[in-house]
């Protein structure tokens, strides 16, 4: 009688284990479902930005002049350099600029300056949401720790093997096989990867003047740009 209510209550304490870990690793699940989800937004930020950067190389014709435009910024290499090749495809999801001027040369001054300005605000949407997914992550891997640090995996899979719980459960963490010699190789399947931001194979955020401080340098490459393709930028201008 002794044995059996030993027996019972060293069950029961197994199932409370048992399902204090389904129910705290399904939240870490979800948490880590959310920023796979974040860094798909963050991936489609990084499409948009990469258009408004593609549209500035359009604007600026040559190799030559988008590399003093890099120059300008800061930066040390080309965004996006393996998109110049795509040509007008940008424009598929980019606004057309209106500009309105008394010369084409003032006007392709004003089409490259709000071409800008718009660059810059896309690329502070992306930072910010960089950041935030950057964070999100460093508090998964906390989680993550925390999660592990709180719970024998090895133990919980000797429990499960034994336990009287649905097939389905013990299939969804162990497969089809509950033979001892597989658990250890279970438990190294079960465990989490800490989340890595640079696996999602995202731009590193760039830290871009503001237009108030670049925008007599952008006029005088406006300027050396008009200057050596003005017929060009008429039709650019009147497309």
């Amino acid at each position: 009688m002794a044995d059996d209510l030993i027996s019972a209550l060293t069950q029961e304490v197994k199932a409370e284990v048992v399902n204090n870990y389904l129910y705290e690793r399904r939240l870490v699940e979800e948490q880590a479902k959310y920023v796979r989800e974040l860094a798909d937004y963050v991936a489609q930020l990084q499409e948009m930005l990469c258009k408004r950067f593609t549209r500035i190389y359009d604007l600026l014709l040559n190799p030559e002049f988008i590399n003093e435009f890099m120059l300008l910024m800061g930066l040390k290499e080309i965004p996006f350099n393996e998109r110049i090749a795509d040509g007008l495809e940008y424009r598929k999801d980019v606004r057309f600029i209106k500009v309105r001027g008394l010369t084409d040369r003032s006007k392709f001054k004003k089409l490259l300056l709000e071409s800008y300005r718009k660059l810059h605000n896309w690329n502070n949407r992306y930072l910010e949401a960089y950041r935030n997914l950057l964070e999100e992550c460093e508090a998964v891997n906390s989680n993550l720790k925390k999660f592990e640090d709180s719970h024998d995996l090895f133990t919980i899979l000797n429990f499960l093997k034994n336990m009287d719980i649905e097939e389905i459960t013990k299939k969804h963490f162990m497969g089809d096989n509950f033979a001892p010699e597989e658990i250890a190789s279970i438990e190294k399947t079960l465990r989490f990867k800490p989340v890595s931001i640079e696996k999602f194979n995202l731009l590193l955020p760039l830290d871009l003047p503001e237009l108030t401080d670049a925008r007599n340098r952008i006029k005088a490459l406006a300027n050396s740009v008009y200057d050596r393709y003005s017929n060009k930028i008429k039709t650019l201008i009147k497309v």
